[in-house]
């Protein structure tokens, strides 16, 4: 990836945009497991639903055109790790209230929680980075299959294939769930429910919102690298390490060094611009729509926050990758790891929610759960 100005240019409008919609559908991976465990709504996974649709078809066109190559899909070594990784994340998340992408997004909108959540997760990245060597390499190695990694686009098969396949069936099973009319009023819906100005209106539609996220996130593999959340957080921490300690701190710890290992000088490069603009995107949406206020956590609240937000920073260095990362950019390249590091996150969601804690709607309500 080259390091010149119009490079962070493209990647703070692509971080500003993913902030912005993310924002007006209130799109978070922890509500779409979670709301179908306990009330069987499933308007936030019918999201999940489109955005993986999109992205599959988004990367199969990028492929089968030749715009990238197989080669540059994301794929990370295969392994336990994937599902072990996911499990804790999801289990991290939840108890944190948000995932990756909606911690990011909330606290654009004024939520001091998922500030202390960011903080927290950022730390959890570092202190795994400072474990890694030798005591959390060791560990990880047993578990580990395929180094390389796995990508279901290298059957010999046409591109397209699996993908419009797998997109097909998610079509196929919808239709026989909800019925050919009500399928097709959804997608008139999807496209439709706007008020005079949209972009004070508060709320899009999560499935419009799906598809435009997967479609950004499909040119942003184009143009300038795959889409990922928890990877350049961890950068933003060593940086400020950096700062405080010297370079010779992040130079001499084998995971940071890796982490910096295409970069000109340990500093912020175009990813981290796109995570600080997804919070710039995120507060800009909230202030048009009037939604935005600094909102101050419970008391009650913080222990989750600071251990969750520790949680998912380790979590999503197993795993590796947040659901963002995992959902888009890991399904849309077919990758077997990203399918079993979501799976164990679906299954730590729903761990939290099903015996941990007994009224799950209360988890997270936007207007009662905190004061200020």
């Amino acid at each position: 990836m080259a390091y010149t100005w119009d490079v962070f240019l493209l990647a703070a409008v692509f971080g500003f945009l993913y902030g912005f919609l993310l924002q007006k559908a209130d799109f978070c991976f922890v509500a779409s497991v979670r709301d179908w465990i306990s009330v069987r709504d499933t308007r936030a996974l019918n999201g999940v639903l489109v955005l993986i649709a999109t992205s599959l078809i988004g990367w199969a066109v990028v492929l089968t055109f030749g715009l990238r190559e197989v080669s540059e899909v994301w794929t990370v070594p295969l392994g336990g790790a994937n599902l072990l990784g996911g499990l804790l994340f999801g289990i991290g998340m939840t108890i944190a209230g948000g995932c990756g992408s909606g911690t990011l997004y909330r606290c654009g909108m004024g939520y001091v929680q998922f500030w202390i959540v960011l903080v927290f997760a950022i730390a959890g990245n570092l202190l795994f980075a400072f474990l890694y060597d030798p005591w959390g390499r060791k560990a990880l190695e047993p578990m580990t299959v395929l180094e390389s990694g796995y990508t279901l686009y290298s059957w010999p098969l046409p591109l397209w294939l699996l993908p419009l396949l797998i997109v097909g069936v998610i079509v196929a099973i919808s239709v026989y769930r909800f019925g050919w009319s009500s399928f097709r009023d959804g997608i008139r819906t999807t496209f439709t429910d706007w008020e005079k100005n949209p972009l004070r209106q508060s709320h899009w539609d999560i499935r419009l919102v799906a598809l435009l996220v997967g479609l950004i996130a499909t040119i942003q593999f184009v143009l300038m690298s795959n889409v990922g959340i928890t990877g350049p957080e961890t950068r933003i921490g060593a940086v400020a390490l950096a700062q405080i300690f010297g370079d010779d701190l992040v130079f001499n710890n084998t995971y940071l060094n890796a982490l910096f290992a295409d970069f000109p000088r340990v500093g912020l490069g175009p990813e981290e611009t796109l995570v600080i603009f997804l919070v710039v995107g995120s507060f800009t949406a909230s202030w048009l729509s009037g939604s935005f206020k600094l909102r101050l956590p419970r008391k009650s609240r913080l222990p989750y926050a600071i251990g969750g937000g520790l949680l998912m920073g380790v979590a999503s260095r197993i795993a590796p990758g947040c659901n963002i990362a995992n959902l888009i950019t890991g399904v849309g390249g077919l990758s077997l790891s990203s399918v079993l590091v979501l799976a164990g996150m679906a299954i730590g969601v729903f761990l939290v929610v099903a015996y941990v804690f007994k009224m799950p709607l209360l988890l997270f309500q936007k207007d009662d759960s905190f004061s200020g």
